[in-house]
């Protein structure tokens, strides 16, 4: 066995056995290195909105602001960006990160990969920050990400 497979099966074990705690800073790997092997989906996301997050403030944002507008912890720990990068909705990624833990979705997920594979899913995600409207724009929680 890869050891890689068993550093997973090992901390899918320790997080099953004391529960698996909120993301650390050091859990969150940024957007970049989700595109080394999701290149298609991160040139997809740089051309959204939730890419240029940063762009709608003037200033620093607040940390209630980064609840929605960023990805890490906030608004009760720190931010790691002021975008909504993949893991804002796919979670912390370090542990899950792995190439032969992310090919084992029910250890991805045991190591922090939300699981969006239903649009019902989906939506109730999408939906923790778009279910209060901001602008005058209707939103469709069906509608591609990227």
């Amino acid at each position: 066995m890869p050891r890689a497979a068993v550093l997973a099966l090992a901390t899918l074990a320790l997080a099953i056995a004391v529960g698996v705690a909120a993301a650390a800073r050091r859990d969150w790997t940024g957007s970049g290195p989700c595109g080394g092997c999701h290149a298609k989906q991160l040139a997809g996301w740089q051309a959204t909105r939730h890419a240029v997050t940063r762009d709608r403030f003037a200033g620093k944002p607040l940390a209630k602001c980064l609840a929605c507008h960023g990805t890490g912890e906030a608004p009760a720990g720190p931010a790691i960006a002021v975008e909504v990068g993949c893991e804002a909705c796919h979670g912390a990624g370090a542990a899950y990160a792995e190439d032969d833990v992310m090919r084992n979705p029910p250890v991805a997920r045991a190591l922090g990969l939300a699981d969006l594979s239903t649009p019902t899913a989906r939506a109730a995600l999408c939906l923790s920050c778009h279910a209060r409207s901001t602008t005058s724009r209707p939103f469709d929680a069906t509608a591609k990400v990227h």
